[in-house]
């Protein structure tokens, strides 16, 4: 796979569609996107065509559909949806209907699902503050995993945004409101690792009595060994997302920062991130006060860099566009990445 150069990168590909998405996921094979959102259907989308309209359109959920999962198993592919409607669904692709539905799979809205890398397992988090470990292929629940808190330290109610697997399946990583990431072995259960990233939580105790901001944003590095964690940075207004981009970088088996940074002062929240599969690059896009952003970190030397308390920084390179962007994928092949957000989808070439 031939190197990339963010600082390059452009739009190639822009679809406009009267919906905000939420969720996407990308067929790694036939490159069609599956994406979801605030009309509360699952829609099927080519980019790459010259029609800008949906293959196709599933109906079932009642809310918001806030996440979307895909695998593979043989010739087959499996789409999972979550949604605010507290449900979770399996849809066949090929006919575009329901093969299971989970009605209350969570008490709380669902925020997130992932499926392991092996696709046997389901990993789904929500506003009843736990993490589930399901069997992808009987939808059984397996187990599981209760250690954030179900409050804010106000009192007030909270949200798990998160999660995130690493490449081995062994272990997955969930974030919540008030900036809580617990590790979890995925094969036991057992909580591996917790840090704090305080400083994308803000409440506003004096104006509105309300919270802001939370960990929206989680992702393994290649090897496992490092844990990206993205948000918003402290804000004065909570009715506006008025902090800048907010990115750590931690060694989460210690645990222990390596970097903290952002995103050229752009103003906003990172929304989603993701590892680069085989480049030193780490990808983050999200929206806020300066708009939609996609950006690019060079983790090249990541394992080198001085101490925390020296300040030391990533080459960034940072892109703005209209909107807002709430998921993002790298192409297989390396050399794009697909996003999704206010009202479009759109693709970035960078190699």
């Amino acid at each position: 796979m031939p190197a990339i150069d963010p600082s390059k990168a452009k739009s190639t590909h822009l679809i406009t569609y009267g919906t905000t998405f939420y969720a996407q996921a990308l067929d790694p094979t036939t490159g069609k996107l599956y994406v979801a959102g605030d009309d509360t259907v699952v829609s099927l989308f080519d980019l790459l065509a010259q029609k800008k309209e949906p293959l196709s359109k599933w109906t079932k959920h009642d809310n918001y559909i806030s996440t979307l999962s895909l695998r593979k198993t043989g010739d087959k592919t499996e789409l999972v949806s979550g949604s605010f409607d507290r449900s979770l669904i399996w849809w066949d692709t090929t006919k575009g209907e329901p093969t299971r539905v989970i009605a209350d799979a969570h008490q709380g809205w669902i925020r997130d699902s992932v499926f392991t890398p092996s696709g046997d397992r389901l990993i789904t988090v929500g506003d009843d503050m736990l993490a589930k470990v399901w069997d992808a292929n009987s939808g059984k629940l397996i187990r599981t995993l209760d250690g954030h808190p179900k409050e804010t330290p106000q009192f007030h109610v909270t949200a798990l945004y998160d999660v995130a697997i690493s490449a081995d399946g062994k272990w997955l990583a969930t974030g919540d409101r008030i900036g809580e990431v617990r590790v979890w072995e995925l094969d036991t259960g057992k909580e591996a690792g917790r840090f704090s990233v305080p400083t994308v939580y803000t409440y506003d105790d004096r104006q509105r009595k309300r919270s802001l901001g939370g960990i929206r944003a989680l992702a393994f590095s290649r090897d496992g060994k490092y844990l990206a964690v993205g948000g918003m940075a402290q804000v004065g207004n909570v009715d506006g997302l008025a902090g800048k981009v907010h990115l750590e970088i931690w060694d989460w088996q210690k645990p222990q920062a390596k970097v903290i940074t952002g995103a050229e002062n752009h103003v906003g929240m990172i929304a989603s991130l993701q590892f680069h599969p085989t480049e030193p690059w780490l990808v983050g896009v999200g929206g806020g006060g300066d708009n939609a952003f996609i950006a690019f970190w060079n983790i090249k030397d990541l394992a080198n860099l001085p101490p925390l308390e020296k300040k030391p920084t990533l080459p960034t390179n940072r892109h703005k566009a209209n909107g807002f962007y709430h998921r993002a994928e790298w192409t297989p092949d390396g050399k794009a990445v697909v996003v999704a957000g206010y009202h479009l989808m759109q693709q970035w070439t960078v190699g």
